[in-house]
């Protein structure tokens, strides 16, 4: 299965980063946009794995999320990975870091690693993937991402609340990402577990 773990974004940033994404295709020729409906700030990709290796990996990371405590997010701008050089990746991101974000991550990344799994060691950046620029990108296109990204944007916070395990499937106009499991965050705070 190829599959990874995100925090979904929920309402009400869900509809109006849906709304952003609409109107960014619009706007941004030359890009492959992702599909609106699994919105998603990614906490460890995975890869393709085998069944047994992904109850391992759920079983690593569930205490993690027992452990947190909904918190409050919030995405409010616009990039790019990497930040220079041929574009890859144009996201919704957060402006600021987010301590409770950024702690859940580590501790996701620690129990994996103690499990076995190799995990991403760059600094976490909270972001949601929207697109990939189409080789060559015309410089239309380029041109239209850097107006928009200049752009305030208005995406109302939301309350992570869930560390979801989506599978993620290859198909025409993009992947779809099919929800798996759901692990509430604060578990263990509230006897759930």
């Amino acid at each position: 299965m190829r599959c990874f773990i995100a925090v979904p974004l929920e309402a009400p940033a869900l509809a109006g980063a849906q709304r952003l994404l609409a109107s960014l295709r619009e706007q941004v020729p030359g890009v492959r946009w992702v599909h609106p409906e699994a919105l998603h700030i990614t906490v460890h990709f995975f890869g393709n794995i085998a069944d047994e290796q992904v109850g391992s990996g759920l079983q690593a990371v569930m205490p993690v999320a027992d452990d947190t405590p909904p918190f409050p997010a919030g995405l409010d701008g616009l990039g790019t990975f990497p930040p220079r050089g041929r574009t890859r990746v144009l996201w919704l991101g957060a402006s600021k870091e987010m301590p409770m974000f950024t702690a859940l991550v580590q501790g996701c990344r620690a129990a994996l690693r103690g499990a076995g799994f190799e995990v991403d060691e760059r600094t976490f950046r909270a972001h949601c993937t929207l697109g990939r620029p189409r080789e060559p990108w015309p410089q239309e296109g380029l041109d239209a991402w850097r107006a928009a990204a200049a752009r305030p944007v208005r995406v109302a916070p939301f309350k992570a609340a869930r560390l979801v395990l989506y599978e993620s499937v290859s198909a025409p106009g993009g992947n779809v990402y099919t929800e798996r499991a759901s692990f509430p965050f604060g578990a263990s705070a509230l006897g759930q577990r």
